[in-house]
């Protein structure tokens, strides 16, 4: 597995904290600023659309300016980040796994979602989840760190982000829900655990594939089936499996290429 500098330039968050602590995985605009601007677009189509054409409809430029802010620590939103990239690939292939999609690329970014999702994801199916009990994890995993009104906030954005994502059903009282994983989103868990540096069997181990509430038995028909559409290249001969992403590999090469060997290639010779 890489080490944090590298995984850093593959575009995971390390840092404490999260957008969370203020907002959702704020699923219904990732979809409206998609839909205005290019996959290939830079980063900076992304802010202007959001701040200067305001494809969001915000009210003020404050607003604006906080969403744009807030989307991007959640989902990078740069074609030179491969966590974006590969949100982007999977997205535009499968409809039905956006929401499933957006809670894998917020968990690699925000740690507050990251840190809380695998103990929530162990209540049984049915099992109403207060956020007085999501308030008590935060605590837990993080003991004096938050102040009563901001653990309250990040316990109610997380309920609200799992319920969105389909983890949960309720409006005011939040039920357990158990997940049935999305083609596209098997797809690209197993992505974010292929950049992590994960290959073979141990892809299987990924924390983000954990986070799709299924058995290994159900994710491998799924990424079959993703094999067999072109979204990615898995073999397996009885007991080994390989997995590669040839059309996402060379975006997260460049990434974790060391600056000097790019500088070196840049010069004139």
């Amino acid at each position: 597995m890489h080490d944090h500098e590298a995984l850093s330039r593959l575009g995971f968050m390390q840092r404490q904290g999260g957008v969370h602590a203020s907002r959702t995985i704020m699923l219904n605009e990732l979809a409206a600023l998609f839909d205005s601007v290019p996959s290939e677009a830079p980063a900076s189509a992304y802010r202007a659309a959001i701040r200067e054409q305001n494809c969001l409809g915000k009210r003020s430029g404050r607003t604006r300016d906080l969403t744009a802010r807030h989307l991007a620590e959640l989902y990078g939103l740069d074609p030179a980040n491969p966590i974006h990239v590969g949100l982007r690939f999977f997205w535009s292939r499968d409809k039905a796994a956006h929401p499933q999609l957006a809670l894998l690329a917020a968990a690699a970014r925000d740690s507050l979602l990251r840190g809380l999702l695998p103990a929530i994801l162990e209540v049984t199916p049915g099992t109403l989840v207060s956020r007085d009990w999501v308030e008590q994890l935060i605590e837990v995993r993080w003991p004096e760190r938050f102040s009563p009104a901001t653990r309250r906030s990040v316990a109610q954005n997380i309920n609200s982000s799992l319920t969105k994502a389909g983890y949960m059903s309720g409006r005011v009282k939040k039920f357990r829900r158990q997940l049935e994983p999305a083609t596209g989103a098997v797809a690209f868990a197993l992505y974010l655990g292929w950049i992590q540096g994960g290959r073979g069997e141990l892809l299987l181990q990924s924390e983000y594939l954990k986070l799709l509430d299924s058995g290994a038995d159900r994710l491998l028909e799924l990424a079959a089936q993703a094999s067999s559409r072109g979204w990615l290249v898995m073999r397996r001969v009885d007991n080994v499996m390989d997995v590669d992403f040839p059309a996402l590999a060379p975006v997260a090469e460049a990434a974790i290429k060391p600056e000097s060997d790019t500088a070196t290639e840049g010069a004139t010779p």
